[in-house]
C-alpha cells in the first residue's frame, strides 16, 4: 500500500480494506483530502470493472496505474481511424489500453472483429458478453496471456474456436446463438471452469475437454443427449447439466471426485437411476426428474445437502439413514416418509417441507389473506379459491368464477374481497367486490375503470386504489361504487402498488419509473412526493418492509432497495440464479424472493444485520429457504409464520399452492 495512504488509513491492513471499498469514482473526491494524495491516487492500481469509463485517453491521464476498466461505446470512438488512408493503425484509444489486465467491453456495439486485434497482449481477463457485432471470423488468439473469457451472446465459439488462446482457463459462453456441437476445445488444455449454460454444447464437444476442467456448467444444453458421458473429466468437481437430456447411464459415469451435481429437471432420469461412488459429494440436486428409491438409496453419507423437490416416485420406503452428514433436505412434493423427515430433524438436518393446496387448474397468479385468516387464491383462468390455512390439508371453502382476473385485495372489512380484471389486450377491466363472508360467496357491485386493472391495493383510510393499464392509479369508494379520481403521471401501463407505512402509495410502472403518491385524506388531491428512477425495465414488483424501506424489481433486473425519504437505492440485491418473479416483506423485517428456478430466498434486510461486525459492511446475509419444482410466481405471508408460495407444478397442469415453514429469525438480531 501508498505509504501515505498507510498513514490516513492508521494501517496498512485498514488501508487496503478502504481501497477494496472504493471504485475509481471516487478518486475525485479522494483527490481533494491533501495536496498529496493525488499522486497516491494515481500511483493505485485499480481494477474497477463496474464504472463505465466514455473516454479512455482521459482516464488513463488521471488513473496511469489502472489495470483494470469497463468501456462504454463512446470510450470506442471509430471514426477517425475508420477515415480513407488510415490504413490499420489503431484507434485512439488503443494507447491508453496499454498494460492492462482486465478490460470489460459487454453490451458495446462498436466492438467489432477488426477492433479485438488492436486489444493490448497484456490482458488477462476480457469481458464481450453481449457484442452483438462479432461474428464468427472473430478472434483473440493474439492475447497469448488471457485466463478469462467471457463471450456469452455472441457468435465467437459458433462455428470454430481456434479464434481461442491456448492460456483459457475459464471460459464462458453463455447463450451462444447457433453454436456447432462439432466444435472442439481440445486445444485449451489449460482450462479449468467452462460456463456453456443454454449454448450448443454436446457431446462432440463434451469429448473433446481436456481431464483439466474442474467446472462444466451446462444447464439447458439440448445436445447433452442420453449418451453423454463424463468419466474423462477426471478432475471434475462440479457439474451442472439441469434441464439435459443425459441419462441413468449418464449419471453412472461422473467420476469419483464430484463435489456438485445439479441434474435438476433431466427427464430422461427414472427409477432405475443410481449414483456411482462418490466419496467427495456434497450438494446434489435431482429435484423434478421421476428418480426413485434406488437413486436414494444410492447416495453417499459424505452427501450435506440434497434437493429432491418433485420427486414423485420416491416412496415412504425410501430411507435417508446413511445420510450422517445431511444438514438440508429440500423434499417439497417428494414422497419420503414422516418418519422420516422426523428422524433427518432430529439429527440436525433442517427439511424444507410444506403444505400443499391443490385444486387450481391452472397456475395461480395472485394471493391475498382475508382477515379472518382464510387464503384467496386466483388463477390463469379466472378461478378464485378461498381456502382455510388453519384446517389440516388447507380445505377450500369456496370457489369464485371472474374472467381476466389480474390482481385481489381483502378489504378492511374482513367480509369483501376486491377482484381486479383486464381483457387480454388490457383496453377494459373492472373491480368486481364479493362478499365472502357467507355461503355461498356473493358479487355485491362491479365499478368499471374503462381500462385493464392490473395491481390493487387498500389505502389507509379504506379507500381502494388500482394500478391501471392506462397509466394512471385510480381512487375508488368501494362503498359507493365509484372512481374518486385518477392520479396521472405514468407514462405506461402501472403494474404494481404498495401502501408505505406513512400511509402514502408507491406505484411501479412500464415506464421504469416508481411514482410515490400522498393520498391522505388531508391533501384534497393527491399528488407525487417522489420520482425513484434508475430501473432499466418495466417494475414488475414492489414491497415495503416493515422499517419503511420500499423494495422493487424491474424485468431483467436486479433487486433494489429504497429510501424514499432520500430518493436513493441504498441496497441492490444479487443472488439468484434466475428471474425473481415474487417477493414478500416479512413481519420480522426480512425479504422473501421467489425465482423462475424454483428457488425461494429469505434476505435478512433488517438494519442490524447489515452492520453486522461479523460481515462486509453492507453485505445482505441470504438464505435458501425453499426449492419447488416449478416457476415460483407469488410469495405471501401467512400469520402462524409460515410463507404461502403459489406455483405452476410440473407434474400436472394444474396450480399449486404451498405453505412453506419458514427458519426463524437470528435470535441475535431480533
Amino acid at each position: 500500500m501508498p505509504l501515505l495512504v498507510c498513514a490516513l488509513a492508521g494501517n496498512p491492513l485498514t488501508g487496503a480494506a478502504i481501497l477494496a471499498c472504493l471504485n475509481t469514482a471516487d478518486a475525485r473526491q479522494l483527490r481533494r483530502l491533501h495536496p498529496a494524495v493525488p499522486a497516491v491516487v494515481a500511483g493505485v492500481p485499480w481494477c474497477d470493472t463496474d464504472i463505465r469509463v466514455v473516454d479512455a485517453v482521459r482516464w488513463r491521464a488521471g488513473l496511469p496505474a489502472a489495470v483494470g476498466v469497463r468501456l462504454a461505446d463512446q470510450a470506442m470512438e471509430r471514426k477517425l481511424w475508420r477515415l480513407p488512408g488510415s490504413g490499420g493503425a489503431a484507434p485512439p484509444w488503443a494507447a491508453a489500453l496499454g498494460s492492462i489486465t482486465r478490460l470489460d467491453l459487454r453490451a458495446c456495439a462498436e466492438v467489432t472483429d477488426k477492433l479485438l486485434l488492436h486489444l493490448p497482449a497484456s490482458l488477462h481477463t476480457l469481458n464481450v458478453r453481449s457484442c452483438r457485432n462479432l461474428t464468427p471470423a472473430a478472434s483473440v488468439a493474439h492475447l497469448t496471456a488471457l485466463t478469462t473469457l467471457d463471450c456469452s451472446w455472441t457468435a465467437v465459439v459458433s462455428h470454430r474456436a481456434d479464434g481461442l488462446p491456448a492460456s483459457l482457463q475459464e471460459l464462458c459462453m453463455l447463450w451462444a446463438p447457433g453454436m456447432s456441437n462439432g466444435v472442439s476445445l481440445a486445444h485449451l488444455s489449460q482450462l479449468r471452469v467452462l460456463r456453456a449454460g443454454w449454448s450448443g454444447l454436446g457431446i462432440v464437444m463434451l469429448a473433446s475437454l481436456q481431464p483439466s476442467v474442474v467446472e462444466l456448467h451446462a444447464s439447458g444444453c439440448k445436445g447433452l443427449t442420453p449418451e453423454a458421458a463424463f468419466a474423462h473429466l477426471m478432475a471434475l468437481r462440479f457439474l451442472d447439466v439441469a434441464e439435459c437430456a443425459i441419462s441413468n447411464g449418464s449419471l453412472a459415469t461422473v467420476p469419483p471426485c464430484l463435489v456438485f451435481l445439479n441434474a435438476r429437471k433431466c427427464k430422461n432420469l427414472n427409477l432405475a437411476a443410481a449414483l456411482p461412488h462418490l466419496p467427495a459429494l456434497r450438494v446434489l440436486d435431482v429435484s423434478g426428474t421421476d428418480i426413485g428409491d434406488a437413486l436414494v438409496a444410492s447416495l453417499p453419507p459424505s452427501l450435506v445437502e440434497a434437493r429432491l423437490a418433485g420427486c414423485s416416485s420416491v416412496t415412504a420406503g425410501a430411507s435417508l439413514d446413511q445420510l450422517r452428514a445431511l444438514r438440508l433436505l429440500h423434499c417439497i412434493d417428494a414422497g419420503l416418509a414422516p418418519a422420516t423427515l422426523a428422524a433427518c430433524r432430529a439429527s440436525g438436518c433442517a427439511v424444507r417441507a410444506a403444505g400443499v393446496l391443490r385444486g387450481h387448474e391452472t397456475y395461480v397468479t395472485a394471493l391475498t389473506l382475508l382477515s379472518d385468516g382464510r387464503l384467496a387464491s386466483c388463477d390463469n383462468g379466472g378461478k378464485v379459491r378461498l381456502w382455510d390455512v388453519t384446517a389440516t390439508g388447507g380445505e377450500v371453502g369456496a370457489a369464485l368464477g371472474v374472467r381476466g382476473v389480474r390482481a385481489l385485495a381483502a378489504l378492511r372489512d374482513g367480509g369483501r374481497l376486491a377482484i381486479g380484471t383486464a381483457s387480454w389486450d388490457g383496453k377494459q377491466g373492472c373491480i368486481k367486490v364479493w362478499d365472502v363472508g357467507g355461503a355461498p360467496p356473493v358479487r355485491r357491485a362491479t365499478i368499471d375503470c374503462h381500462t385493464g386493472v392490473w395491481a390493487l391495493a387498500v389505502l389507509a383510510d379504506g379507500r381502494l386504489a388500482a394500478g391501471c393499464d392506462d397509466g394512471t392509479v385510480k381512487i375508488v369508494d368501494v362503498d359507493a361504487g365509484v372512481v374518486m379520481m385518477a392520479l396521472a403521471g405514468h407514462t405506461g401501463g402501472v403494474t404494481m402498488l404498495a401502501v408505505l407505512p406513512d400511509g402514502t402509495l408507491a406505484s411501479g410502472s412500464a415506464d421504469t419509473t416508481v411514482r410515490v403518491w400522498d393520498v391522505s385524506a388531508r391533501v384534497p388531491i393527491p399528488v407525487c412526493v417522489a420520482t425513484l428512477g434508475g430501473h432499466s425495465g418495466e417494475v414488475s414488483l414492489l414491497a415495503v418492509l416493515r422499517d419503511g424501506r420500499l423494495v422493487s424489481k424491474a424485468i431483467d433486473d436486479a433487486v433494489w432497495l429504497w429510501d424514499v425519504a432520500t430518493r436513493t437505492c441504498v441496497v441492490v440485491l444479487t443472488g439468484h440464479n434466475d428471474t425473481v418473479a415474487a417477493l414478500a416483506a416479512l413481519p420480522d423485517g426480512r425479504l422473501a424472493s421467489g425465482s423462475w428456478d424454483g428457488v425461494i430466498q429469505v434476505w435478512d434486510t433488517r438494519p442490524a444485520a447489515a452492520t453486522d461486525a461479523t460481515r462486509a459492511a453492507g453485505a445482505v446475509p441470504v438464505e435458501v429457504v425453499g426449492l419447488l419444482d416449478a416457476r415460483v410466481g407469488v410469495l405471501l405471508p401467512l400469520p402462524d409464520g409460515r410463507l404461502a408460495c403459489a406455483s405452476r407444478t410440473a407434474a400436472t397442469a394444474g396450480g399449486t399452492v404451498y405453505l412453506l415453514d419458514l427458519p426463524p429469525t437470528s435470535t441475535a438480531l431480533r
